[in-house]
């Protein structure tokens, strides 16, 4: 079971790497033409221009983006948790529902396997392609910044593997979700859409401390690397939470799944 699953969303697996994997090489192949003394006095004019609470959400107040180390720290971590969140999101909400979407369940069915060992089939796939695509990314960033200016290797190790929770939440809730549903499409589409949601909440969260709520229960919240810029290591209060969302996810995916209705 776990092979045929992992050969299905090998290709997807690889299709996410390698867009994610080449926005990152193209910038950091550019970023030192770009950058001189006359480019870097525009940006702190710039700088000095933008709202705090802005520049605060991008951890620009804390980070120059004067190297490409800088620009990984600050709006390249956003493209890092934004569209491994969206592969995460998609890979839960469609890796089970597909089954019964693609009438392929009947063959499932066919077998001698229990729908216990369909959903840990699944979840094993899911765990094993987040990991390889986590990994895929960090390695290719690493021999991209390796050398860079500023360069700092423990706190580059603790923001490209620490979205690997957010993406585990994001797959999990997903594939709870996807149990209520009956077509990948919509679970796709409300995947997504919880990732940008989430996203937005923590942008607005962090314009003052009337609305700082809304950014405390942001998903992305729990891989805030500003936390990590700041301190050098990550907070476990939101590591422990995030370990409970994902466990109470899966024990919600088993009881939702067994209980289910499907047209065989």
């Amino acid at each position: 079971m776990f092979k045929r699953e992992f050969k299905i969303n090998f290709k997807s697996l690889i299709l996410w790497s390698v867009i994610l994997l080449a926005i990152y090489i193209l910038v950091f192949s550019i970023y030192p033409s770009l950058i001189n003394e006359d480019s870097k006095q525009g940006i702190e004019e710039l700088m000095k221009t933008m709202p705090q609470e802005m520049l605060a959400s991008f951890n620009m107040d804390l980070v120059g983006i004067e190297s490409a180390f800088g620009w990984f720290k600050t709006e390249g971590y956003t493209f890092l948790t934004l569209i491994g969140g969206i592969y995460a999101a998609i890979l839960g909400g469609t890796i089970l529902l597909k089954e019964e979407n693609d009438k392929t369940i009947e063959f499932l069915y066919s077998k001698p396997v229990s729908r216990n060992n369909i959903v840990t089939s699944k979840i094993l796939c899911g765990i094993v392609n987040i990991l390889i695509f986590t990994s895929i990314i960090t390695l290719g960033n690493l021999i991209a910044l390796m050398g860079n200016a500023g360069f700092n290797l423990k706190q580059f190790l603790m923001i490209s593997i620490l979205p690997i929770l957010l993406y585990y939440m994001l797959f999990f809730i997903m594939l709870f979700i996807s149990t209520f549903m009956k077509k990948t499409k919509k679970s796709m589409s409300l995947g997504i859409a919880i990732v940008f949601v989430s996203y937005f909440m923590q942008i607005i969260g962090g314009m003052g401390e009337s609305v700082k709520v809304i950014k405390d229960i942001s998903l992305f919240e729990f891989v805030s690397s500003r936390y990590i810029i700041l301190n050098n290591t990550v907070d476990v209060k939101y590591v422990i939470i995030g370990l409970v969302i994902i466990a109470i996810s899966t024990f919600g995916t088993y009881i939702r799944y067994n209980k289910k209705e499907f047209l065989v």
